[in-house]
């Protein structure tokens, strides 16, 4: 294969995905059709099972290019290590805030990845293995901090960051939360969590 030809494939790929995720959004994985997608994206039907095999592969990706490749790629580009702990936490939180309203669809994706893998086991396993990157990933920014925790503690840290974010996705939708938790009030508790943890970590040292 030509060099051409491969950034025609990954063009095409490309916008696959980004019509899945568009289409995947805006009505849910499950009224979203194959045929409908490749119109969206321009191409023949046949080349997304050329790419993804299945449906359920492709909701899969879409999920990965945006939580991995775009999310969380893109907040690493951003954040300051030199800043305090608080302070680089709050400019994760932003990003998240700030992907979230310039995402709308990412709602309905997620609620999608979940409802799906409750009764398809291999789809479940891929949304463990994607919940174990973003959770490395967020260890990775928990080790900058300097916080005297144990392994085990750093992972229950990276869960209640993960809860949060996904706490935040439930509630983007103005139907379904008239009045969602703030960055300002979200930053604030964060505030709380690292002062709880500097003021356990002091009582261990007494």
């Amino acid at each position: 294969m030509t060099k051409t030809q491969s950034d025609n494939q990954d063009q095409r790929r490309n916008a696959i995905l980004e019509a899945a995720f568009s289409l995947f959004g805006q009505v849910g994985y499950t009224k979203a059709t194959m045929k409908d997608i490749a119109a969206k994206a321009g191409v023949a039907q046949g080349l997304i099972g050329y790419h993804f095999s299945t449906k359920e592969t492709l909701l899969v990706e879409v999920v990965k290019e945006w939580m991995i490749n775009r999310g969380l790629k893109e907040a690493f580009a951003k954040l300051d290590f030199h800043v305090s702990p608080s302070e680089l936490l709050q400019q994760g939180l932003l990003h998240v805030v700030t992907f979230r309203k310039e995402n709308p669809e990412w709602f309905t994706l997620l609620i999608s990845l979940w409802t799906e893998s409750v009764s398809n086991e291999k789809l479940a396993n891929e949304v463990r293995e994607l919940y174990k990157e973003m959770k490395a990933s967020i260890i990775v920014i928990i080790n900058s901090l300097e916080l005297e925790l144990s392994p085990g503690e750093k992972e229950t840290l990276a869960s209640l960051f993960q809860a949060i974010f996904d706490g935040l996705t439930l509630q983007s939708p103005l139907l379904l939360s008239p009045e969602p938790l703030s960055y300002e009030q979200v930053s604030q508790g964060i505030g709380w969590m690292l002062d709880g943890i500097r003021s356990h970590s002091q009582k261990k040292g007494d």
